[in-house]
């Protein structure tokens, strides 16, 4: 099936070991073993032939949290996925290996939200396997609480290894779409303490599945009744940190903003701003005593601050509708 000496170091001595008194011992060795190794050339992205899975994955499997932190500081890839689309940290929540948990959730490199060929995230593994230990540190580690899987199968718990040399492969997955999110799977599998940490961090009650069932139906046809009633009296109305009401009370804007300055009078249009010295009534003497164009910039006087607008400092003149005070 592919294995290559490093694969088998990485979970013999953990899951495979019968003595219990022997582990520790069992681990020192296997975990020497792939120091070994490693500084021998083993490739740490080599994949089994059958189900894809890399060294990490095995050690993840078989909850050998000495080895995955052997392989980590050499260098392995934390988000390598194997043929069902699973990377380790999927492995550790299905085997409920709390060691290579805490190291994976704690990699900077390792992606929370990676999916599955199903689409499910590791909280959707968590919350459908009902750890509620797990569900509470993804989401503490900022995990995605509305994600929704793909087809709802989910990445079902990998059968033990039969021998040292073969791997069965992962069960098939449901092509059904499901759309699940965490929540409706804790509500699914009666889990209430994984469903009230995902209330207590926000997480969507009313997305459906693709039956349009909310959690609280699955949780009442399941005769999950603290569920349901969790569902039920929750406070609906908290919401995240900062986030505004859906009506905060601010009425519509029902026009465009010029309607709210009704008041104003707008430019006066169809009339050419006036050359001083231009052929109007009474306007010559003044003309000879400025002289010229109008100054830079009073032209746009005429569009900002219009003669006839109760706003302009000028008095208009008798005989001329001009810009300038009299003389």
């Amino acid at each position: 099936d592919g294995f290559t000496p490093l694969m088998l170091a990485s979970f013999c001595g953990g899951a495979l070991e019968a003595d219990v008194a022997e582990d520790e011992e069992g681990d020192d060795a296997s975990a020497g073993i792939i120091g070994d190794l490693i500084c021998q050339g083993a490739t740490l992205g080599a994949q089994t032939d059958r189900t894809g899975e890399t060294a990490l994955h095995l050690a993840a499997r078989y909850a050998r949290a000495d080895a995955a932190k052997r392989l980590l500081d050499a260098g392995a890839d934390t988000n390598a996925q194997d043929n069902a689309g699973r990377t380790p940290l999927h492995a550790a929540v299905t085997a409920d290996a709390q060691g290579v948990f805490q190291i994976l959730i704690r990699n900077r490199s390792t992606d929370l939200d990676a999916r599955t060929g199903d689409g499910s995230t590791a909280l959707i593994l968590a919350a459908r396997l009902a750890v509620e230990g797990m569900v509470e540190e993804l989401i503490a580690c900022h995990a995605d609480v509305n994600a929704v899987d793909e087809s709802g199968g989910g990445a079902k718990p990998i059968p033990p290894l039969l021998s040292p040399n073969v791997l069965t492969p992962p069960p098939p997955l449901n092509p059904l779409p499901q759309e699940e999110t965490p929540l409706f799977l804790a509500a699914r599998e009666g889990s209430y303490e994984a469903a009230k940490i995902l209330l207590d961090h926000f997480a969507n009650r009313e997305i459906t599945d693709h039956l349009d069932r909310l959690p609280r139906d699955i949780g009442h046809d399941r005769m999950h009744h603290d569920i349901v009633r969790l569902l039920d009296e929750y406070n609906t109305g908290r919401g995240p940190p900062g986030s505004l009401p859906p009506n905060p009370g601010f009425p519509p804007l029902l026009g465009p903003p010029t309607s709210f300055l009704s008041g104003l009078k707008g430019p006066v249009m169809g009339k050419k701003n006036r050359r001083l010295g231009g052929k109007s009534g009474g306007g010559k003497g003044r003309g000879k005593k400025v002289g010229g164009e109008c100054p830079p910039g009073l032209e746009s006087s005429v569009t900002l601050s219009p003669v006839d607008s109760s706003d302009s400092p000028y008095v208009p003149h008798p005989t001329s509708p001009g810009l300038f005070p009299p003389p």
